[in-house]
């Protein structure tokens, strides 16, 4: 008899607590960060767009990122913005 397999796979992944959120981002570092997917930096830049209208003196820079995001990547992240934004598109 054959055997019947489930398509769906496994989710098995590490749950973390969200980033705390500032009220007030006047003057910050935002990093955009997306990994290429068609449309993913049109949702950055709309992002952008309505940050720059909320707050004053942001500094964004977009950085485009492989798949999986390398752990060199996330700690430059960490140690050069204040904030970061991530889309992936589609």
């Amino acid at each position: 008899m054959p055997t019947l397999l489930s398509p769906v796979a496994a989710r098995d992944f590490a749950r973390f607590d969200p980033a705390k959120r500032s009220s007030d981002l006047t003057g910050r570092r935002i990093a955009l960060v997306w990994n290429g997917k068609q449309n993913g930096e049109t949702a950055l830049r709309c992002v952008e767009e309505s940050l720059r209208g909320r707050f004053a003196d942001l500094t964004f820079s977009l950085i485009r990122i492989p798949y999986g995001i390398p752990e060199a990547t996330v700690a430059e992240i960490r140690s050069s913005f204040d904030a970061a934004v991530a889309a992936t598109g589609d």
